[in-house]
């Protein structure tokens, strides 16, 4: 991705940045986005005039231009908008609104000047945390809707991300088909036994007998 700054724009916001970087200048700008989320990327700030006391001294990855008395920085963020044949990997940080109508007319992408400086600000006080590159699919612009109207930003869908792998699922319990279930032996069912006759006097016996002679 190539991130073209619109300089001035950017550093004449006001009651953005912490008291230890108020009144930020070129190079230190320069300085802090070589150490930041944006340091794999080709970084250019693009300066109106010429180089005062701030030089034009650059990062490894970040290159300060200034366009000289004879083109303004804005012109030259367009021009190269205009003539890049891989305009939607440009993200311009400005807020200049013919630049934003511009620059979106060619597939370019635009991210506010306060919310960069939030980032920068966010990279300085915290260099030690793991930085979460957004997607490049998704555009500066709809990622802080998003992030607004969720009130989700990179820390917390990292820190849901390792929840959800902690998390124990619990196993479906498994149910016997027909033919695993247990067979159960059939009772037999006694029959009902029988009083046994009663013993008779033989004297009724014998009279029983000579009666039916």
């Amino acid at each position: 991705m190539e991130l073209l700054v619109d300089t001035w724009n950017v550093l004449h916001q006001m009651g953005v940045l912490p008291p230890d970087l108020a009144g930020l200048e070129v190079g230190e700008l320069a300085h802090l986005l070589s150490k930041g989320r944006w340091a794999s990327d080709r970084i250019s700030l693009i300066c109106d005039g010429t180089p005062g006391n701030s030089g034009s001294a650059t990062g490894r990855n970040v290159e300060i231009v200034y366009t000289g008395g004879t083109k303004s920085a804005d012109q030259e963020i367009m021009d190269r908008v205009a003539v890049s044949s891989t305009a939607n990997r440009i993200v311009v940080v400005t807020n200049d609104r013919e630049i934003i109508r511009f620059i979106r007319a060619k597939g370019a992408q635009q991210l506010g000047s306060v919310e960069f400086l939030e980032a920068v600000a966010d990279d300085h006080q915290r260099p030690n945390k793991k930085i979460v590159r957004k997607p490049s699919g998704l555009s500066p612009e709809k990622a802080a809707a998003w992030k607004e109207e969720f009130g989700f930003d990179s820390e917390d869908m990292t820190d849901l991300h390792e929840e959800i792998k902690h998390v124990d699922i619990p196993k479906p319990k498994t149910v016997p088909t027909p033919e695993e279930k247990p067979k159960t032996k059939s009772k037999k069912i006694a029959k009902p036994r029988l009083p046994a006759e009663p013993d008779l006097p033989d004297d009724l016996i014998n009279e029983a007998r000579r009666l039916s002679e």
